[in-house]
């Protein structure tokens, strides 16, 4: 294979470039690959290595660098080393001892990675076609799977003999408690069908208000209290009665609003006019006091200049 001539080079770049110690688990002297086991609770991977070395033989093996990861952004290993990722056509699988190619359909897979699975063998123009197809009906056609543990294809339709696989995760809480996530799997045409557990068969999935017991049952792919829903990211749609009641309560906060302010400005005017006007009355007033006390002045002066001459006039006729 083309991948042959790949992994004695990177085994040894790796081997050269990898050669600080580990901070973290403490590899043993020796290893063996026998032991390579997933755990029952979570099904992460497990050997007698760290998480950045894989053991290089079954019996009285070492612990050597990891030659290969699946991650794309992963966090440096031993030496800060990160082993690179696998070329296209190639997988890593979860002992990281090598790039390896794509396993055909029926071929042997590991847990939960697709990934290992190759396409399948098709022309440009029907994979176009296909993909084209499965595009317009909002469907994954001819998607590799690993199904209890073999690469299969997710094409089975209505009535055909469909593999499901379930996965029980376990977990404990922050209250110790443990709890249960099972995950399930089919090759059925999704989200059309779905493989029912009892017959194991492809059966139409159920559209949105009828009973479902999981959320592979729902064409949306969402069972809520036993009853299949819109999905989360579906959009919300508005009715029509609610466009018209939010409009009517636009239009009548605004003609509110516009009602309040032409009455708060006539109050404001009334005030401003109210107090304009009493000033001009003060004025007014002001001016016929000063206009009627300066008549006054002049009343008596005129009376007391009109008494000299009286006055005068006497005295002199005398």
């Amino acid at each position: 294979m083309r991948f042959g001539h790949l992994v004695p080079f990177s085994r040894a770049y790796l081997f050269f470039l990898c050669l600080a110690p580990s901070h973290g688990q403490v590899n043993p002297p020796f290893c063996s690959s026998t032991h390579n086991h997933l755990d029952p609770a979570t099904h992460k991977f497990i050997s007698d290595c760290d998480d950045t070395t894989f053991c290089s033989s079954p019996v009285n093996g070492t612990c050597v660098p990891r030659l290969c990861r699946r991650d794309e952004f992963a966090s440096p290993g031993v030496g800060d080393c990160v082993p690179p990722l696998c070329p296209e056509g190639a997988f890593c699988p979860d002992e990281g001892n090598g790039c390896l190619p794509l396993v055909k359909e029926g071929g042997a897979c590991q847990l939960d990675r697709d990934d290992q699975c190759a396409e399948p063998p098709m022309s440009g123009e029907e994979a176009e076609g296909r993909g084209r197809k499965a595009k317009e009906m909002q469907m994954d056609v001819f998607r590799p799977l690993c199904l209890q543990s073999t690469c299969l294809y997710a094409n089975v339709t209505l009535g055909q003999k469909c593999v499901a696989d379930q996965t029980t995760y376990i977990d404990a809480g922050p209250d110790g408690q443990q709890y249960n996530f099972t995950v399930t799997r089919h090759n059925c045409v999704s989200p059309r069908f779905y493989c029912d557990p009892t017959f194991l068969l492809c059966v139409k999935t159920k559209d949105i208000g009828d009973d479902c017991s999981s959320d592979q049952n729902c064409e949306s792919l969402n069972c809520e209290s036993g009853t299949c829903a819109e999905p989360p990211e579906m959009p919300t749609k508005v009715q029509l009665w609610q466009w018209i009641v939010t409009i009517a309560s636009v239009c009548c906060a605004m003609l509110a609003i516009v009602v309040t302010l032409v009455h708060v400005h006539k109050r404001i005017r009334r005030k401003h006019y109210d107090e304009i006007h009493e000033y001009y009355e003060e004025q007014l007033s002001l001016r016929r006091s000063m206009f009627a006390l300066h008549s006054a002045a002049a009343d008596r002066i005129d009376s007391d200049e009109l008494d000299e001459k009286q006055a005068l006039r006497l005295r002199n006729g005398g």
